[in-house]
C-alpha cells in the first residue's frame, strides 16, 4: 500500500486528496425521472468502461439551489463510494446540465493539480492498493468522504505532469489500437464459428457436397425432428445445489459456453439427493439450456466420458439419442444460424426470461445426413473450431497482457519512472 514513506523523484511531493481538493462532496439524494424534466441525474451505473452515454442518463427534479449546490462542471472527478464498485471514478468532461447522485462523491480539485493526471492516478495500482485497504464492510463495501480525503498522492510539479500525462496518453494509444485490432480478431472468430455450423447444416462443409441454391438438401439427406430422432427428453433437478465440494457437480445455464461444457464455478447436490441417481449424465448426453435471457436461450453442448461425472439443473434439458444420429452434429445444428432461427420463431417470455420447453425442443426440424457423412461433417467441424479456439486463446492471452501493461504504465508513470 502507499504510504507516504515510499521514495519520490527530486521536486515531487506526497499529497493527500484533501490538499489537492477545493470541494469534497456527497451526491444529491433523489429518484431519477425518465421524465426529460429537469437535469441529468448521474448515477454509479451510468458509469460503463470508462464512459458516460449521456443520452441514456435519467432525469431528476431538483430547485435551483440544489441546481447549483450539485451541478457537474468540466474537470470535476465524480467517486463511487459504496457496493461492488467502490473506488471507481470517471472525469466530467463537456456534460449536459446534470447533476450526480448520492453514491457518488465529488471531487472539484484545485489548479495545482491536472485534472487528467489526477483521474489516470485513479487507475494506477498505488491507488487501488489503496482503496482495497480501506474499503469498510463486506456485504456493501463502501469508502466516505472522509477515508477518501486522506488517501495519499503522489505529485510531480505541474509541468512534469503534463509531460507524464502526454507519455501515458502516448503508450495508451499504442496499447488501445493493439486491443482494438485484438477484438476485430475476436469478432472475426465469432463470425467465422457461425459460418463453419452454417455451412456443416447445409451439406457445404465437406467438398462436392451442397446444392448450388442452398434451398433443398443434399442427396442422401432427410428432414426428422429432435423427438423423432430421441430416446428420452428429461428436465434436470429442481433441487437446492450448495458449494459443498463432496457432492456431485451440478451443471447450470452459465456451464454451457460456445458449444463446449465448462466445468468451472459448479455447485453440488449430495450423492443421497432423491433426483441424483436418475439424472446422473452419461456419454452423448445433450444439453440443452430452455430458460435465459433472449439471446442465450438455446445454448447446447454434448457431455462426454471423460468429462467430470455430473447431473444436471432444472433450467437444462437432457436428450438422450437412437444410434440414427451423431449428438454432436445435432448440437452443432441448435447452435448455428438455422438453430437459432427456430429458437427465436419458438421461444416465449416468462418473468424477464425466454424459454423454449421439451415439447418446442422436440418438434425442431433437423436435416440429417446419413449416419456415415454425420461422422465426417463433425470430424471437420471440430478440426476447424479447434483452430479458432487455439487462435481464440491466443488473443485472450494478448488481451490480459495488454491490461497488465496499462496497469504497468500506470504504476511507472506515478513512481517517477515513466
Amino acid at each position: 500500500m502507499v504510504n507516504g514513506n515510499q521514495q519520490l523523484p527530486d521536486s515531487w511531493t506526497w499529497a493527500t486528496v484533501e490538499d489537492l481538493s477545493k470541494n469534497i462532496q456527497y451526491g444529491y439524494t433523489e429518484s431519477a425521472n425518465a421524465e426529460p424534466v429537469g437535469p441529468k441525474f448521474l448515477r454509479i451505473t451510468d458509469i460503463q468502461g470508462g464512459k458516460v452515454n449521456w443520452d441514456a442518463v435519467p432525469y431528476c427534479e431538483c430547485s435551483d439551489d440544489e441546481l447549483g449546490k450539485y451541478l457537474l462542471e468540466s474537470g470535476d472527478i465524480v467517486f463511487a463510494r459504496t457496493g461492488a464498485t467502490t473506488g471507481k471514478s470517471f472525469l466530467i468532461t463537456n456534460p449536459p446540465e446534470a447533476v450526480f447522485a448520492s453514491y457518488l462523491i465529488r471531487l472539484r480539485l484545485q489548479e495545482a493539480i491536472n485534472k487528467k493526471y489526477f483521474s489516470y492516478f485513479l487507475d494506477s495500482p498505488d491507488y487501488w492498493s489503496q482503496i482495497m485497504q480501506v474499503r469498510k464492510g463486506s456485504a456493501q463495501p463502501g469508502v466516505n468522504a472522509a477515508i477518501l480525503a486522506k488517501l495519499k498522492v503522489p505529485v510531480a510539479p505541474l509541468p512534469e505532469q503534463e509531460r507524464i500525462l502526454a507519455k501515458i496518453e502516448e503508450l495508451f494509444t499504442q496499447l488501445e489500437s493493439g486491443t482494438s485490432a485484438l477484438e476485430r480478431v475476436q469478432a472475426a472468430l465469432r463470425r467465422y464459428r457461425a459460418s463453419v455450423l452454417k455451412a456443416a447444416c447445409e451439406g457445404k462443409l465437406l467438398a462436392n457436397r451442397g446444392t448450388e441454391d442452398g434451398n433443398e438438401l443434399p442427396d442422401g439427406w432427410q428432414w426428422t425432428t429432435v423427438g423423432e430422432l430421441s430416446q428420452k427428453i428429461q428436465y434436470g433437478t429442481s433441487e437446492k445445489a450448495d458449494l459443498d465440494s463432496s457432492g456431485v457437480p451440478v451443471l447450470r445455464m452459465g456451464n454451457i459456453q460456445e458449444g463446449q461444457l465448462d466445468f468451472s464455478n459448479l455447485k453440488y447436490l449430495p450423492e443421497d439427493a432423491p433426483s441424483v441417481k436418475d439424472l446422473i449424465l452419461e456419454h452423448d448426453d445433450l444439453i440443452f439450456n430452455r430458460t435465459n435471457s433472449a439471446e442465450l436461450v438455446g445454448k447446447t453442448a454434448v457431455y462426454k466420458s471423460n468429462h467430470p461425472r455430473a447431473t444436471f439443473a432444472s433450467y437444462l434439458i437432457r436428450v438422450k439419442f437412437a444410434d440414427a444420429c451423431i449428438p454432436d452434429y445435432i448440437s452443432y445444428y441448435i447452435n448455428s444460424l438455422h438453430g437459432r432461427k427456430y429458437i427465436a420463431s419458438v421461444v416465449s417470455q416468462q418473468v424477464g426470461q425466454a424459454n423454449v420447453n421439451g415439447t418446442k425442443l422436440a418438434n425442431m426440424p433437423i436435416p440429417l445426413p446419413p449416419l456415415e457423412e454425420q461422422h465426417r461433417i463433425v470430424a471437420e467441424v471440430e478440426r476447424l473450431l479447434s483452430v479458432a479456439r487455439q487462435v481464440e486463446s491466443a488473443v485472450e492471452g494478448a488481451l490480459v497482457r495488454a491490461a497488465r501493461m496499462r496497469q504497468a504504465v500506470l504504476k511507472s508513470a506515478f513512481e517517477g519512472r515513466l
